[in-house]
C-alpha cells in the first residue's frame, strides 16, 4: 500500500527540480546517457528517501549529497576494461554562456581529476559548504579546499590557454 502524501511530495520535488538533477548529473559524469541514468536512480532513491530528503535543511542539497555519493558508488564499481566514448561536442545545459564557452569549461572539467571535479560542481553549481561537500566525497573539508583551489586554478590555467587558442 503506498503512503499518497509521501509519493505526492516525492513527485513534486522530483517535478520541480528534474531539469536541475539532470544538469549536476551531467557535471558529474560528464557523460549525457550517464548523466541520465545517474539522475533517474538518484529520483528513485530521493523517493525511497523521502521522509529523511523533506526533514533536510536543504532538501536539493540532500539530493546532491544522495547523487554524489551514487556517482562515487558507479565510479568505483566500473570494470577496467570499460572504455568511454569521447564525443568532441558535449550537450551543455544551457546557460548564459555560448557554445565555445561551455564547450571549454566542459573540457577543462573533463581534464581535472574526479574528486576535483565533483567537488568544483558541488560548490559552484550546488552551492554546498566544505562540510557538506568533505561528507559527500567521504574526506575532510581540508582536504575540500585543497581539491578546489587546485582544481580552480588547473581550471582557470586551461581556460586561460584554451581563451589564448581561439585568439591566434
Amino acid at each position: 500500500m503506498t503512503d499518497l502524501p509521501r509519493a505526492t511530495d516525492a513527485e513534486a520535488f522530483v517535478r520541480e527540480h528534474a531539469t536541475w538533477m539532470v544538469r549536476l548529473a551531467y557535471l558529474l559524469t560528464g557523460g549525457r546517457e550517464d548523466a541520465l541514468d545517474l539522475a533517474q536512480e538518484t529520483c528513485e532513491r530521493v523517493w525511497r528517501s523521502w521522509d529523511a530528503v523533506a526533514a533536510a535543511d536543504d532538501p536539493r542539497a540532500y539530493a546532491a549529497t544522495i547523487m554524489a555519493n551514487l556517482q562515487r558508488s558507479r565510479w568505483r564499481r566500473k570494470r577496467p576494461f570499460e572504455v568511454p566514448y569521447e564525443d568532441t561536442r558535449h550537450d551543455a545545459p544551457t546557460s548564459t554562456l555560448g557554445f565555445e564557452e561551455v564547450d571549454a569549461l566542459r573540457r577543462g572539467l573533463d581534464r581535472l581529476s574526479e574528486r576535483q571535479r565533483k567537488a568544483i560542481v558541488l560548490r559552484y553549481w550546488v552551492d554546498l559548504d566544505d562540510a557538506t561537500i568533505a561528507e559527500a566525497l567521504d574526506c575532510r573539508p581540508a582536504t575540500v579546499r585543497s581539491l578546489l583551489a587546485r582544481g580552480v586554478a588547473r581550471l582557470r590555467a586551461d581556460l586561460d590557454q584554451s581563451a589564448d587558442g581561439i585568439g591566434s
